[in-house]
């Protein structure tokens, strides 16, 4: 108010000393009216003015401010989003998921067949194997390969169309790299003739199962290495009970007292599993067509001409693909997480294991990982759902630490299962399968999550040299909702 005052009140002066003693102007002359209008408009028009423009240039100003808070305001808005996308992208990656489609194990039990082995799943083919039916006087080669191709002819007889699959076989350490290779060849071939398919025969090359640790993260890294691949058949099979000499009569010896290595991985076992693994939303099959069904069975194969339907199915013929698409989803494996052990007490064991667990819960689903605490939703944990422990802790006289610490890790998100009757460890109950170890802990997890309709837990325990591994991973049915 004051402000205006005194704007007027100088416009007035100022204008007045201009008009009577600068401007040439006669008001003799001039009526009363136009004098006062002389005397009194210039300064208030000049002074409405001047105030419109002033408030003109407050208002541009004010904008100008709101309008560069808004940007800055939006600017942090889409930074957040951005954040918030790369966040989710990241979680996207972590919850991948890769469908187990079937397992065929055969193995040796150290003792009686466990008796979970009656609730056997569909989709899932376990044979336990007799002590007598293993020849100690059989070379180890000889005895894996006869037991590879009755496993392999198993696996084609489900499902043809595995045949031409790609085959990754977890290579034997104590065996020469080309030997297994030649070995593999003549177990497919031999496999794949009894089959006696009568289009062009699938000649798959055998080859070593890439990289080490959790198996799901090796079968990832090999779909995404190659993104037309539509599945893949992942094997192993090892017999420490032949190559260590051990003959049926000497097993009941074996045990703990015998050395470290019977404790950490049990009595000398025998086992051979294959698993195979299809890609998620792979395309309804495509019907034979006419042209195909119409061939002459006579006619030879390098004459036919092949179809292979929708790329995504790779090499697997139209007619094969079927055999493929019908088999039942007996798991999801998600994404494990695994480290080297710094210490091997108790208390600096289970924060190191509750650690890793927090990350596959969170790779699983089952563990809400929002982007910030107001997107947080309670609903999504569901650790409480896991209801089976598969694991290698060894036997109760070197194990008790390693049992102990993922229990403790598991109850700190109140998983309710008993780690002694809701587990099974593979030491106790297979011994030492050899370079199968960790494929055939896979399938034996897959089994439980199939029969119990629920989540299961894999631990797994390593040992090279002096450092020891550990590694956790979710197996999931696939109708779990996260």
């Amino acid at each position: 108010m004051l402000g205006t005052l005194g704007l007027f009140g100088g416009l007035f002066a100022g204008w007045w000393l201009l008009l009577w003693w600068g401007l040439p102007i006669r008001f003799q002359s001039m009526s009363p009216t136009a004098m006062l209008l002389t005397h009194l408009a210039p300064p208030v028009i000049f002074g409405v003015a001047w105030r419109i423009w002033q408030k003109i240039r407050e208002s541009r100003i004010v904008q100008a401010q709101a309008a560069g808070q808004e940007a800055a305001e939006a600017d942090r808005q889409a930074q957040r989003e951005a954040a918030k996308q790369q966040h989710y992208a990241a979680l996207a990656e972590r919850q991948i998921k890769a469908l187990c489609r079937g397992v065929w194990v055969q193995a040796l039990p150290v003792k009686d067949a466990p008796a979970w082995l009656e609730e056997i799943p569909e989709g899932a083919y376990w044979t336990t194997l007799e002590r007598d039916e293993i020849s100690s006087d059989a070379e180890t080669t000889e005895q894996v390969q006869q037991t590879l191709q009755q496993l392999l002819s198993d696996v084609y007889s489900a499902a043809p169309g595995a045949a031409w699959l790609p085959h990754y076989f977890e290579a034997t350490p104590q065996l020469e790299g080309r030997e297994q290779l030649e070995m593999l060849k003549q177990v497919q071939l031999q496999a794949i003739s009894i089959q006696e398919f009568k289009e062009a025969s699938p000649n798959p090359e055998p080859r070593f199962f890439p990289g080490s640790g959790a198996l799901m993260s090796r079968v990832q890294q090999l779909f995404q290495q190659d993104p037309s691949l539509p599945g893949m058949v992942v094997y192993a099979a090892d017999a420490p009970l032949l190559r260590r000499g051990v003959l049926a009569d000497e097993w009941d010896e074996l045990g703990p007292e015998q050395g470290e290595i019977n404790q950490w991985q049990g009595k000398p076992g025998y086992a051979a599993v294959a698993m195979i693994f299809l890609r998620e939303n792979l395309p309804v099959p495509e019907q034979v067509s006419t042209q195909e069904a119409s061939q002459d069975a006579y006619t030879p194969y390098w004459e036919k001409q092949q179809h292979y339907g929708d790329e995504r199915w790779g090499r697997v013929p139209v007619q094969w693909q079927e055999t493929l698409a019908q088999l039942p989803v007996l798991a999801e494996l998600r994404l494990g997480e695994q480290a080297v052990l710094v210490q091997k007490q108790l208390l600096p064991m289970t924060r190191q294991i509750h650690t890793l667990f927090d990350n596959a819960l969170v790779n699983a689903g089952l563990r809400d990982y929002p982007f910030s605490s107001d997107d947080k939703d309670e609903a999504k944990d569901q650790a409480e759902s896991i209801v089976w422990l598969v694991h290698n802790s060894g036997d109760v006289g070197v194990g008790g630490t390693r049992l102990a610490a993922v229990s403790s890790a598991l109850h700190q998100y109140a998983v309710p299962l008993n780690p002694i009757d809701d587990a099974s460890n593979c030491v106790c109950e297979w011994g030492d399968v050899g370079s199968a170890r960790s494929i055939f802990q896979t399938a034996i997890a897959v089994v439980h999550s199939a029969r119990l309709a629920a989540p299961t837990v894999l631990t797994e325990f390593d040992r090279q040299g002096e450092a020891e591994h550990f590694s956790v991973a979710l197996i999931k049915p696939q109708e779990q909702v996260a």
